[in-house]
Formats: C-alpha cells, structure tokens, sequence
C-alpha cells in the first residue's frame, strides 16, 4: 500500500496543470490560487507519513500512517467534472500495479501541456499569469507591471529633490545673467584712471561689455597671482647701499631637505655657503629669494645666516608671480636696476621672465665634498671689481656653458698673453743704451719682483679682496659680544612694539607711534 501510494502521488505531482479561466467565479479564483499551496502541503504531508484531510495546509490528521487512495484527494478530477473546464485537459496516467518499480516518466503526450488555440480561455488566463509575472517591457515599458504611470513608482523625498534641483539651477543661471550684468556695468571714474579706456572702452554693445568683464575679472586674478607690491625692496639707502645685487635662491641651492622615519626632516647647509655670503657681502646686495611660505623659510633663513646677518632682504613665495601654474621671481618688482642683478637658480621656472640675468646652476642634492659655490667666486668677483656696467651680456655670453670653469680658462689664457708681452718688454729694454745709463746713475726704475709682474688685473683686485675679508672677520670676532648686545636690544624693542594684547587696549589704550613713546 505504501509504495502504490508513493508511485500515485509521483506521478501525479509531474502532471501538467492547466488553470482554467474562471472570471465570473470568485470560489473557483480562490482555488486557482490555492493551488501551489495545496500541492506543497500534499507534499509535506507524505513526508511526515501523515494523511492529508485537505482544507487548511496546516491541519494533520493523527489516524493511519500509512497513504491510501482515499486519502489523496483528487483535484485534476474534480476540475474535470466542472462544466466550466475545458475539454483539453490532459487524462492521468493509468494507476500503477502494486508492486511495480517506480520508473521516470518518458515525455510524451500526458507529461507535455497541450498549446492552447489563441481564442481559448485557457491561453487567455495564462498569459496573464505570464505578463504578471514578467516585467514590463515592449509596449507599455514606462508603466508598471499593474499598469501604473512610472512617476507612481517616484518617492516623496525624490521628488523633493528634483524640485530642489530645479530650483538651484534656476538660481545658477540667474546668478550668472546677474554676474554678468554687473560686471559688464560701465567704468566709474576711478577705474577709468586704471584700465586703458581705449581697450576697455564704456557702452552697452556685446564687445565692450566683454571687455569690461574680461578686464575687472582680471584684476581680481592679478590681486592673487601678481606680487603684492610694485617694489618688493624698498629704494637703497646710500650708507648700507651695494654697487650689485646677488639674489639666491634658497631650495636645492643654499639649503638641501630630507626625510627619514628614523630622523624625520632635516636640513643641510651647502659646503662654501658661509664663505660665499661673507665675502660678497662687500660687493653685493644679497637677497634670498624662495618658492617657500614664509612660515617655512623664515626659520631657515634665520639659522643660515643667524650671525652678523648678511642677508639684508629675504623674499619668500607671496613675493613671487604664479602664471600657468608656475611660481615665477619676476626681477622687474625688485625696485633694483636690472642692469646690475644677478640670480642664482636652479628652477627653470623661477628664472623664466629674466633668464639673462639668472647663473643656471644645477640643484645640490647633499652631497658633502661640493664646491661650486667657492668656485662660482671669481666671476662674481670680476663682474664688481671690473665694474660691469649691464651684466646681461655678460652673462648671455657663456650660453650653456659651465661659468666657472669656463672663467678659469679664459682666466688663463688671459695670464699666459701677459706673460708672454713681459717677457717681450723685457727683452726690448734689456739692451738699450739709455736704460743702461740709467741703471749705473742709480736713476733707473725700481726692479720689481718677477711674480708681481707677472699679475693680472683680477689678481691684484682678488689680493684687496681677501685683505678687506679678512679685516671685517677680525673685527666682527673682536666685537661679538658688542654686536649681540645691540642685536638683542634691538630685536627686544621691535618685539615691543608689536606687542598688543586686547587687555593691553582697554587698559592703557592704542599703542602709540614709536615717535610718541
């Protein structure tokens, strides 16, 4: 008995089921939804070897365990037996012999559901099933699945932002039409005395107000990307002032940065630095001029040359001009004749707007055994004790080549052509009669020594060149403790007088003038 039961509830588990169309009928709809509940229930109920009594699926029976015909309840039969089925409803399969091996079911006929002609209820009531179960697509693909307008599917919140949206938009291109508007207004009187009337000219025609605005967006630029200052040194006093002026640079040139995890950062000072600044400082201004923020390289600079400061002037990335990306140091706001400036530089782009001016070095990475500052000296020093009047040809002269050892060479050359006319000068005089004559009078030229002969122009003015370095040295050890004194007393003043808290304001008032104090 149990395996007849088994073999009928397998075989009439793979049936085909065709659901008939019952539109006037709601008992029949609900039956028609209750299918697949009723055939898991069927299901489960044989797994627990429990008898189904059909109605709810969670009620069981206690009586037999063991499934019998009377106890499956024949559901394709009772649709046969309904008027309103149709007629092409698939007959079950013949009962299988106790006894009888189950077997797979072979397609054919009673396993395959007949097609349905199109006009038939049948192909009408699946079809639905389908188009419910399916998404939209095709025809209707902007409503839902139940024939709703897709906007049906939109949110509150959504729709509050695309009103939002639309709103800021709005506001977007009224700001702009606005903008412009106002930027394109007429010139006042002051700004007349600014921009170029004949370039920015007034009226309401397209051009000109596309001048107006181009002109004043500009000059907002310009307030960030231009120095902030037309001279960026103040005019040379004529006691402290220099014949030149020597701007370096102060990244990769003076100073050298790296980073560690062991030492974090740290800077080194490029070998030759101190002896470079102490001796130019007789013949130049000198000026640091960096890509830095001050808040970075003040500090620096300020350990660099803490004593006796030969640095008069540093200059830091405010002071430079940004153009297409670039931090560029513009010598034309230094407030100095370009005629006698020279820079040293290792960035392309800072030089970029006066390259005749700027000595192109390569940047010092740290290495400890360099020397191309000491070597850089003798022109240096050429250009001041020659007193060259525009150092821009100078310079432009050497093109690419490295300047100081291109300077020694033709240093040498220079010294080789002077010894060869003494020595022809020599041998010229030696057998004159008169020298001769002169010589045993004891009214001749007093005989110099051959080496003092034999110096050049540059030698001479490289000897006067040490003696006065060497002179400012010893005074500056012999009266260190004098000039730090002075140094702190004037460092303590102007910390003085910037000195201004707000309890200080409505106690003793707003400071005064230092000519008032």
């Amino acid at each position: 008995m149990l395996a007849r039961a088994l073999n009928r509830s397998l075989v009439r588990s793979i049936r085909p089921i065709v659901v008939p169309r019952c539109p006037t009928s709601p008992a029949k709809s609900l039956l028609l939804l209750r299918l697949p509940l009723l055939q898991q229930s069927r299901a489960f109920a044989i797994k627990k070897r429990r008898p189904y009594k059909g109605g709810d699926p969670g009620a069981y029976s206690e009586g037999p365990t063991n499934a019998t015909d009377e106890n499956i309840p024949p559901l394709v039969e009772a649709w046969q037996t309904s008027s309103t089925a149709p007629s092409t409803l698939p007959q079950p399969p013949p009962q299988a012999l106790p006894n009888t091996p189950l077997t797979s079911p072979t397609p054919s006929s009673s396993t395959t559901p007949p097609t349905p002609s199109p006009g038939s209820s049948t192909d009408t009531t699946t079809d639905l099933f389908v188009r419910k179960a399916t998404p939209a697509s095709g025809v209707g693909a902007g409503k839902g699945g139940d024939g709703l307008p897709k906007s049906a599917y939109v949110s509150s919140t959504d729709r509050k932002r695309e009103r939002l949206a639309r709103l800021m938009f709005a506001a977007f291109i009224a700001a702009v039409v606005g903008g412009g508007i106002y930027l394109g207004r007429d010139l006042s009187e002051f700004e007349q005395t600014i921009y170029d009337t004949s370039a920015v000219p007034n009226g309401w025609s397209m051009s000109a107000m596309y001048a107006r605005i181009k002109a004043r967006v500009q000059n907002v630029l310009d307030f960030y990307n231009e120095p902030p200052f037309e001279k960026l040194l103040p005019d040379p006093h004529p006691d402290y002032s220099r014949p030149y002026t020597l701007v370096i640079a102060l990244e990769d040139l003076c100073v050298h940065s790296t980073w560690d995890r062991e030492h974090g950062w740290r800077i080194a000072k490029r070998p030759g630095l101190d002896y470079l600044l102490a001796y130019m400082f007789q013949y130049y201004e000198i000026v640091v001029f960096t890509n830095q923020h001050d808040q970075i390289a003040a500090p620096i600079i300020q350990k660099m040359d803490q004593y006796p400061g030969y640095i008069m002037y540093p200059l830091f990335r405010s002071h430079t001009r940004y153009k297409d990306g670039k931090y560029i140091k513009d010598l034309n706001y230094l407030n100095r004749d370009l005629s006698k400036v020279i820079m040293l530089e290792t960035n392309p782009d800072a030089w970029s707007m006066n390259p005749n001016n700027t000595i192109k070095m390569k940047p010092w990475l740290g290495d400890p055994n360099d020397r191309e500052l000491i070597a850089l000296i003798p022109f240096l020093e050429y250009i001041a004790a020659m007193g060259i009047s525009d150092v821009r040809p100078v310079i432009e002269e050497f093109g690419d080549k490295h300047i100081p050892t291109e300077f020694r060479r033709r240093e040498a050359l220079a010294r080789v052509e002077l010894k060869k006319r003494l020595e022809a000068d020599r041998a010229q005089r030696k057998g004159t009669v008169g020298e001769l004559l002169l010589g045993a009078l004891g009214l001749g030229a007093p005989k110099r020594r051959r080496e003092d002969e034999e110096k050049t122009f540059m030698d001479l003015a490289r000897e006067r060149g040490l003696q006065a370095y060497e002179e400012t040295q010893k005074h500056i050890a012999d009266h260190r403790d004098e000039m730090m004194q002075e140094q702190k007393a004037a460092e303590k003043e102007a910390a003085e007088m910037m000195k201004t808290s707000l309890s200080r304001i409505f106690t003793e008032g707003l400071p005064k003038p230092p000519g008032q104090m």
